[in-house]
């Protein structure tokens, strides 16, 4: 089973190829030849958080209706999870490592979900609080591509208009904050930048590390438990930590503003990047991540063309 995730630029591609086959005539065949093999257990196409909002806010409803068939059937429903989980489980990891704790690993395909909306946040954490039953979940479940699709299409306009209106406003609040923390330290170097931002991922998520150690049964009850030396390894070996870091410091040396996608491409990238085979991305963020070394730390290619995704589904084809 290969992961391979594709950028929204790149699903949008693959449903103009079905729209407007002429027009590419390189990916004619690739939508029918992914589906054989998603069918055939060799492929999976989890959609993030990202691409199910991105196609959400599309307002011309032909568009929106092209787009989210060919993502909800290529992916059969499934998402990478939400950040909340991934950092819960990564740092249990980490620090169970560290201090030589045995810890069951976790099951192979735990990043993923066939409920859509845990690419956003778990149903267990909040789920029951705004009327969503078990039994509601237990249908997505049993349909997850159906239920995307039909979320996609029939979300009433009012309501979709509105969410998208709070994400942006959301967005615009941490953009100032990280434009204001940006400005601030403009004139330090890369490893000083690098060590400010892991000190405040850890401050604010300290929390979150703490009952995490707890969890695995580590004895630290407050800051000073950990030490510098566990809290720089736990910073480096969080990939969701260790990814934002490092594709933050390298985007905020830019000369331009940041913008609301960034964010949404960032935290795609920090799902995605440990646990695909392939990533397909944009120019930016593909340069950005190879700057870090992240594809090799990781193991994981990274392309910016869905020729990649040809070349990759030719070599199955030949082998078999």
């Amino acid at each position: 089973m290969q992961v391979v995730y594709l950028d929204q630029n790149k699903w949008i591609e693959l449903a103009r190829a079905v729209k407007r086959p002429d027009d590419y005539p390189n990916l004619q065949s690739l939508p029918g030849r992914l589906r054989q093999e998603v069918d055939a257990g060799r492929l999976r196409l989890p959609l993030t958080f990202s691409n199910i909002y991105e196609t959400h806010k599309i307002n011309n409803p032909e568009r929106r209706a092209d787009l989210a068939f060919m993502q909800a059937f290529l992916s059969r429903g499934f998402v990478f999870r939400g950040r909340l989980l991934r950092r819960q489980l990564e740092i249990r990891q980490t620090i169970a490592k560290l201090l030589e704790i045995a810890l069951d690993p976790p099951d192979g395909d735990w990043f993923l979900s066939t409920v859509f909306f845990e690419g956003a946040a778990e149903w267990g954490a909040f789920g029951q609080h705004v009327g969503i039953s078990e039994r509601f979940i237990e249908f997505i479940r049993a349909k997850p591509a159906e239920s995307l699709y039909a979320y996609l299409i029939r979300t009433p306009d009012d309501v979709r208009t509105a969410a998208v209106r709070r994400f942006s406003a959301g967005s615009e609040r941490l953009r100032a904050m990280v434009e204001d923390r940006r400005e601030r330290h403009a004139n330090e170097p890369l490893s000083m930048r690098r060590k400010i931002y892991s000190a405040l991922m850890m401050i604010e998520d300290i929390d979150l590390i703490l009952a995490q150690a707890g969890n695995v049964g580590a004895a630290w009850k407050q800051v000073a438990d950990i030490g510098s030396s566990n809290a720089r390894r736990i910073m480096n070996d969080v990939p969701a930590y260790y990814i934002e870091r490092e594709i933050a410091v390298r985007l905020e040396a830019q000369n331009r503003p940041i913008e609301e996608n960034d964010f949404r491409d960032m935290q795609s990238f920090c799902a995605v990047i440990p646990y695909a085979n392939l990533v397909i991305g944009e120019n930016q963020f593909v340069s950005l991540a190879r700057q870090a070394g992240l594809d090799q730390k990781y193991g994981t290619r990274l392309a910016t063309n869905l020729s990649a995704l040809v070349e990759t589904v030719d070599g199955w084809s030949s082998s078999s």
